[in-house]
């Protein structure tokens, strides 16, 4: 019986060591990390912080946690602490989970925008999109899209919408053309959905916002667009080529 207790004793405290040697290594993890290197402290968001969010309530919120990194790898402007100068400023775009609070994501509200930060000479307007049409999720706040449509082609009229959206028909003729060939995407952010869906608790088709800054020319095109047939963004990047054509049908896809 005393041999059992021993032994039991014995097997507790290794457990112990064994324990205190994994937190010890863990907490020693980030000293290895920057040993040899010059050391900031940095904020990063603890949760999604979304767009219009002011500094104050960020900083009130719980919505940030400090991380210790090697200087070297830190931008100029990113933050440390949020002092009270940044109270009354905004967020002019969602700041996604473990993503760096950098200055320039900060700047005051328009009364004229709501807080959002639109281009000079631009207008911002949103559309509804499907979350395929999104780009698996990569379409965010700065990036810049091609905008395509697809629509039911006027019979006799080729490149004409019929205006009913993609009504379905055997013998309905379906096109798919670029509207805007490049434009900057200001916000994205899910629908809400209807309070009669909630309260039901019924599964919805998940649909985003997507806000882009457009001119006067665009946006009437979005729009009318939007009410007549079904978007779909591409992703650019600097160098990508996409513009105006003839686009394609049921008749000339495979050709």
């Amino acid at each position: 019986m005393r041999s059992r207790l021993l032994l039991l004793l014995a097997a507790l405290l290794l457990a112990g060591a064994g324990t205190a040697a994994v937190l010890a290594y863990v907490s020693g993890a980030e000293s290895r990390a920057l040993e040899g290197k010059r050391a900031v402290t940095v904020l990063v968001a603890a949760e999604r912080i979304p767009a219009g969010t002011t500094g104050e309530r960020i900083r009130s919120g719980g919505y940030t946690e400090q991380l210790r990194v090697p200087a070297e790898t830190v931008p100029a402007d990113a933050l440390g602490a949020l002092d009270a100068a940044l109270d009354t400023l905004r967020v002019t775009a969602d700041v996604q989970p473990r993503q760096l609070l950098l200055r320039g994501m900060f700047a005051a509200p328009s009364p004229a925008a709501g807080g959002l930060e639109i281009p000079e000479g631009k207008l911002a307007v949103a559309v509804e999109l499907s979350a395929a049409a999104d780009v698996a999720g990569y379409v965010r706040p700065g990036t810049q899209v091609a905008v395509f449509d697809t629509f039911n082609v006027l019979e006799g009229e080729p490149g004409v919408p019929t205006g009913d959206r993609l009504a379905e028909g055997r013998t309905t003729n379906r096109a798919t053309r670029v509207l805007l060939p490049r434009v900057q995407v200001l916000a994205v952010g899910p629908r809400p959905a209807t309070a009669e869906a909630a309260e039901a608790g019924q599964e919805v088709e998940r649909t985003l916002l997507v806000t882009v800054a457009v001119n006067q020319d665009e946006a009437e095109r979005l729009v009318h667009a939007a009410q007549t047939g079904t978007l779909y963004l591409g992703l650019l990047t600097d160098t990508t080529d996409v513009g105006p054509g003839a686009g394609v049908d049921n008749r000339s896809l495979f050709r």
